[in-house]
């Protein structure tokens, strides 16, 4: 049996950083078949990546107050037991994708590995936000530098990495739930939560979109939203008169019926990211953080909705409020801009926005 070499990617944390450097592995193989790629997160991430079709193995950074009863991955401990599986598993180039502590010490346990470090452009983020004025160039989509990173044009395909990774079994779970959310119409799946409310449309403005993409184009509108959310509360009594579904599924599950979807609307979180992941056009909508930092239109038919103020972006990664308080970059966000992103991304006609 000839070696092949081992590349491990690095990416810890957060969850919509790890769906995207998940794609990594997918343009590593394209590059080279003859190499094994191990993937290295914490321990909560690591069942996203089980069945990954180009990750032979995952290595999961154990986390206190884990859930016992989740499924394991193939190997779980500390860093330095991590260290020590890289080592059996030879491992000869390491991507590393977070660059922080955590992983500049499993770096450094590897001298004669090859390094890769792609850019993570945390500077030009910061001028947008503090230094607009010096006209920063907008940060390449995370998925251009990660085919660039693998040695791929800017063009190469996209695996839908997530769709490959679901079983059978999990697939028609998920077009039961789909089905049963949906009423049996085909659906848009909308991400109404953020951790940030600088990154949080009103629910509001989500029912009404979700109401004309009923009347004018036949899809039902199938909300996704975490119970801790604060959009959990104001969707109940919005949808309430309508029973519409609002689902809060473990984030595995929401992929499985996400893949059923026509296309996803997401605020500028981790939902938004499953689209690339599953093959579905994503439309992004922006507040406080802004399509330039990197993070939109990592699909060929994705799209953003956003409008122009002189106070976005506001900060690299949102806030928990508006710094002015007055959120007008989501409230002023109109439902039809939004639902036009949203034509643009079902017919394939995606235009590009610029940002002064």
């Amino acid at each position: 049996m000839s070696h092949r070499r081992a590349a491990a990617v690095l990416r810890f944390s957060s969850l919509g950083d790890v769906l995207l450097a998940a794609h990594l592995p997918s343009f590593l193989e394209q590059a080279d078949r003859d190499r094994r790629i191990v993937f290295v997160t914490k321990e909560r991430f690591a069942g996203l990546l089980r069945g990954h079709p180009h990750v032979d193995r995952v290595y999961a950074l154990e986390e206190r107050g884990s859930d016992p009863a989740a499924p394991s991955a193939a190997a779980t401990g500390s860093l330095g037991a991590l260290i020590a599986g890289l080592r059996g598993d030879g491992v000869e180039e390491i991507f590393d994708l977070h660059q922080n502590w955590r992983s500049s010490r499993i770096v450094s346990a590897f001298p004669r590995a090859k390094h890769v470090l792609p850019p993570k452009h945390g500077l030009r983020r910061r001028l947008w936000v503090y230094a607009r004025w010096l006209r920063p160039k907008a940060v390449p989509p995370l998925l251009r530098t990660y085919r660039e990173t693998a040695g791929l044009p800017a063009d190469a395909p996209l695996t839908p990495w997530l769709r490959e990774s679901l079983t059978a079994s999990e697939r028609s779970r998920g077009w039961e739930r789909a089905d049963e959310a949906a009423r049996g119409a085909p659906f848009v799946l909308l991400g109404a939560g953020a951790r940030r409310e600088t990154k949080r449309w009103p629910a509001a403005h989500f029912v009404t979109l979700a109401r004309r993409i009923e009347q004018e184009s036949g899809l039902r509108g199938v909300f996704a939203v975490s119970p801790g959310d604060d959009a959990w509360s104001e969707l109940e009594l919005l949808l309430q008169p309508r029973r519409e579904a609002l689902l809060s599924l473990p984030f595995r599950e929401l992929a499985a019926v996400a893949a059923h979807a026509r296309a996803i609307v997401s605020n500028d979180s981790a939902v938004l990211h499953l689209g690339p992941a599953l093959g579905v056009p994503a439309v992004g909508i922006f507040g406080g953080t802004v399509p330039q930092f990197g993070f939109a239109r990592q699909g060929p038919r994705d799209e953003v909705a956003e409008i122009r103020l002189w106070c976005r972006p506001c900060g690299v990664h949102g806030h928990r409020h508006c710094p002015m308080w007055h959120h007008a970059c989501m409230k002023r966000l109109d439902p039809d801009l939004v639902y036009r992103a949203l034509q643009r991304a079902l017919h394939g006609t995606v235009t590009s926005s610029s940002f002064a």
